[in-house]
């Protein structure tokens, strides 16, 4: 229920940033959001920025945020796979605070 949670949440957002959001010289978008609790690695909301990059094929999300307030003591790592859109996430939480989710999407999202 928090793989789907968190899903929506990036998906949700990026769309709804996707608007007021600049295009980067880099061909995506650059936008605000919040990673939810995903238990044991993030135990309370993150505000996290995100940045999206897609090509004809592809749409891959990056989002990092800090100061995790229980942070593990090893680099501990979560993926997952979406079905809507069809792809892959990884969330890695670092002994620093610092959290990084990566989505690969097969398709175009925005």
């Amino acid at each position: 229920m928090f793989v789907r949670r968190l899903a929506l949440f990036l998906f949700v957002g990026a769309v709804l940033a996707g608007s007021a959001a600049g295009v980067s010289s880099a061909g995506g978008y650059t936008y605000p959001t919040t990673i939810g609790p995903y238990p044991p690695l993030v135990s309370v909301p993150l505000p996290a920025v995100c940045q999206a990059h897609f090509d004809a094929n592809t749409t891959e999300i990056a989002c990092t945020a800090t100061g995790n307030p229980n942070p593990p003591k090893d680099t501990k790592t979560a993926k997952w796979s979406t079905l809507h859109p069809k792809g892959s996430c990884k969330l890695t939480a670092y002994p620093d605070g610092v959290v990084v989710v990566d989505c690969r999407y097969k398709s175009v999202v925005f």
